[in-house]
């Protein structure tokens, strides 16, 4: 299976597209769902009782947003160039942030281009102070020049590595490679934000407000709400989930929404942010690392011959695997990491800049070949990606480049200090990285928040290209949701209830996972643990303040999210008259009819009625989770594990 839409194949049923029969939703409600198991081969229906509805609208969107873009990140194929809105497009002119474009009417000769090229790389693979060019951005520059920062920029950021020389070299190398790949149009480097849905984040009303701001956050959450209620028109954030018609539309609307399209409060990064244009952009909220990588000695030949195949076919997911894979075995950081006594003391630095590095150059594959799908990680391997998880993950760097701060951040807090234990580790920064980050309010707490902020950015944009959190990681506590909805709290709760709500569809979507050995198995059933991610929600809903405006959708969001549930498990226990861990499914089911009171006011006696005959159902249901797959993989039930035991009892009204 080609992988080169990362997995929306493996939420639509296996090759991308929709399945037919279920534009009605009360037909749907009897359709099942097959798929090959990670063997590849043909396996029974398992009672997915609902399926996503098809449309005519081309943008795959059933509320037509206009902001769709049908021609992009709905094929494995490049579309045709990405129709960039001008708001995060270099001017023709008047803007000192921008540098030249290609002109047409006043081109190089081919003999000087071709001069300029070849200085130009050289001088780009020249090992500088820190490192050469090569080492932080892509192999041949190309992100400079389609992203369009400014000459100015370029020779002062340069001197800090080269001489006058050698920096104006660099400047005509980036002025022929958009000769070269005729950029007319260049995309503004303090606008541009790489992957970004929608290629806009929603904005903050107040100006001025830093990326950091927790009013700035809610800010942006409340216009992600606006528009998931004004331009989407979605059922769950904005009607009454009361019928298993409802339910099937609510699911179907969430199925079709293509993340990649949908745009979001949540900024992801700039490619670069530089302190010159003031103390906001003192910070690592971006993609180039400050360390840079190059060969180990002995490996430069053959490294760059791996380099130059790529270059010489850059279009081919292949030889860019080949070069992405050497990063790994045949470079490391040039920056010295030993301080304190300590040979690796900034080793842990050095291997989060080789993440964001090899993020980049996936980035970068796409930017060049204008496309919005993610480099097909199988083309060079055979099978299924069922079976193929760990390389999918290593293939897959945005996200362990976000989860690297998760676990070691920048600094902590004074109750678990930096180090105080053995699960206390921090990413500590060498002096010339670390002068680049600002330290307002406080040293401490500027390097905690932007440790929070690139958690946020790097593991949302991981999620909208795997919805079901499937091929991010091997961790059972990615795959089930709770490192990126803990994220999101306090803050974005808009985002995070739209997140739950739309997980849960695309695990029950995906289909070609329910028989895999791992603890991914259950994936593609509605009646199934594996849809359920409940750890951050066990004790606390996170409500926005009381005279919040988002209070109120926050709290339809997810009596909508119950009530689209409970009506759809109830279905598929009656069609399919299976479940995938009873116990687990119960529980969830009970936890769920108990939130009306609290996000509604009052229990709804049909709620009450759907879960008896839930109770019901799912006494004489066949059992597909075996006690040897439990055994196996103790802990992988409801989240948080040992704290359901008040719903282990049947709910008898």
């Amino acid at each position: 299976m080609a992988a080169s839409v990362w997995l929306w194949a493996a939420c639509n049923g296996g090759d991308g597209s929709t399945e037919p029969g279920a534009d009605n939703p009360t037909t749907a409600s009897t359709a099942t769902a097959t798929g090959p198991d990670s063997t590849g081969t043909t396996r029974d229906p398992i009672g997915s009782t609902t399926t996503p509805t098809t449309s005519d609208d081309p943008s795959g969107d059933p509320t037509s947003d206009p902001t769709a873009d049908p021609t992009e990140g709905t094929t494995g194929e490049p579309g045709d160039p990405i129709d960039y809105p001008p708001e995060i497009l270099c001017p023709p002119a008047g803007d000192d942030r921008c540098g030249p474009p290609y002109d047409p009417s006043d081109p190089l000769p081919p003999d000087q281009l071709e001069q300029a090229l070849q200085l130009g790389l050289e001088g780009w693979r020249f090992p500088g102070i820190r490192g050469a060019c090569a080492g932080c951005h892509s192999p041949d520059g190309y992100d400079l020049a389609r992203v369009g920062f400014s000459d100015d920029a370029i020779v002062r950021r340069a001197l800090d590595h080269v001489d006058d020389a050698q920096a104006a070299v660099l400047v005509d190398y980036v002025h022929a490679l958009r000769q070269k790949h005729q950029l007319t149009e260049l995309l503004h480097p303090a606008k541009f934000r790489p992957l970004q849905p929608g290629h806009l984040p929603w904005p903050e009303t107040t100006p001025g407000l830093e990326v950091t701001d927790p009013q700035a956050q809610d800010e942006r959450d409340e216009a992600f709400m606006r528009h998931l209620l004004d331009d989407r028109q979605l059922l769950i954030a904005g009607g009454t989930v009361d019928s298993l018609q409802k339910a099937h539309q609510a699911y179907d609307e969430l199925h079709a929404i293509d993340l990649t399209q949908l745009r979001l409060g949540l900024p992801f990064d700039h490619l670069s942010e530089d302190g010159f244009y003031g103390v906001p952009h003192l910070s690592v909220f971006e993609w180039y690392p400050g360390m840079a990588s190059a060969p180990k000695p002995g490996m430069e030949d053959a490294f760059f011959a791996v380099v130059d195949q790529y270059l010489a076919d850059p279009g081919d997911d292949g030889k860019l695997w080949a070069y992405y894979d050497a990063i790994t075995g045949m470079t490391d950081c040039v920056d010295p990491l030993d301080a304190m006594g300590d040979p690796q003391y900034y080793r842990r630095a050095c291997d989060w800049m080789r993440l964001k590095w090899r993020s980049l150059q996936t980035f970068s594959h796409q930017l060049r070949n204008e496309r919005h799908d993610y480099p097909d990680f199988l083309v060079d391997q055979a099978g299924p990606v069922q079976q193929h998880t760990a390389l999918a993950a290593d293939r897959i760097a945005i996200w362990h480049a976000g989860d690297f701060l998760r676990v070691q951040p920048l600094m902590r807090t004074d109750n678990n200090a930096c180090f105080a234990g053995d699960n206390d580790p921090c990413t500590l920064l060498p002096p010339p990285v670390d002068d680049t980050i600002h330290s307002l309010p406080t040293y401490q707490e500027a390097r905690i928040q932007q440790s929070q902020v690139f958690q946020q950015s790097w593991f949302l944009m991981a999620w909208v290209r795997d919805p079901a959190l499937l091929l991010s990681g091997d961790d059972f506590a990615t795959i089930v949701g709770d490192y990126i909805e803990a994220v999101l709290l306090p803050h974005y709760d808009i985002h995070h209830a739209f997140l739950v709500a739309k997980l849960a569809v695309a695990k029950s979507a995906a289909v070609d996972w329910f028989d895999v050995a791992d603890v991914r198995q259950g994936h593609g059933k509605i009646a199934s643990v594996r849809t359920f991610s409940f750890k951050q929600l066990r004790n606390n809903f996170s409500h926005p303040p009381v005279d919040d405006p988002r209070l109120a959708t926050h709290k339809r969001m997810f009596a909508n999210f119950a009530r689209m549930w409970l009506f759809l498990v109830e279905e598929d226990l009656a069609v399919s008259g299976a479940v995938y861990d009873r116990q687990e499914v119960l529980r969830a089911c009970r936890f769920m009819r108990t939130w009306f009171a609290d996000l509604e006011g009052a229990e709804d006696p049909g709620m009450n009625d759907l879960m008896l005959s839930i109770e019901a159902l799912a006494v004489d249901a066949d059992e597909l989770r075996s006690d040897a797959h439990r055994d196996t993989f103790p802990g992988t039930g409801l989240q948080p594990t040992g704290t359901w035991d008040e719903f282990d009892q049947p709910y008898q009204g």
